[in-house]
């Protein structure tokens, strides 16, 4: 409801979710990027070197950023304890929702086919899928997406609400941010 106050605030989880997946997107094309990528790493993260599996673990960061929200209810986290059933979570409701057979039938669909567990481990992160099995290369691209320091989510938000409600608080230079990170 802070549209009320501020007219621009309208915060659409659409909005949100397709500013995610741009800033995903160039974080992953800067920190793929092979002058980027020192020679251990290399070695830890061989996925980084093969020019399909980096096409496919794009396309897989990109779809998990457009997912990253699906399980929100109305009015965020400040409704889930109360409207929510015990032990559920959007978290919780968002990794239904990707790895629902209609979801997955789309992911496999489409060319290269994604893997929805994948999808899900991307979206959600080790913190949010302790049950699940993460390689280290999923646990980079995971902290793409919800990562606490530089996780894309939470710049997006910052900057989309401070654009939209006109403060000076959330704003940053990500355009440096994002060309200087590295993978280490």
């Amino acid at each position: 409801m802070t549209y009320l106050v501020y007219p621009g605030a309208t915060h659409r989880r659409f909005e949100h979710s397709l500013g995610v997946m741009e800033l995903a997107s160039r974080v992953y094309d800067i920190v793929t990027f092979q002058e980027n990528v020192n020679g251990r790493i290399k070695e830890l993260i061989p996925e980084i070197r093969n020019i399909d599996e980096k096409g496919y673990w794009r396309k897989v960061l990109r779809i998990a950023a457009l997912c990253h929200d699906l399980g929100h209810i109305a009015f965020s986290h400040a409704a889930e304890k109360d409207l929510l059933p015990h032990g559920w979570s959007h978290e919780r409701i968002t990794r239904e929702i990707i790895l629902h057979s209609d979801m997955k039938s789309i992911f496999e669909s489409l060319t290269p086919p994604l893997r929805s567990s994948d999808i899900v481990k991307l979206a959600l992160g080790k913190e949010k899928a302790p049950d699940l099995e993460f390689t280290d290369w999923e646990t980079v691209l995971s902290e793409i997406i919800v990562g606490d320091a530089f996780g894309v989510d939470r710049m997006d938000y910052l900057l989309r609400d401070s654009l939209h409600i006109g403060v000076a608080y959330g704003r940053f230079d990500h355009y440096r941010l994002i060309d200087t990170l590295r993978i280490f």
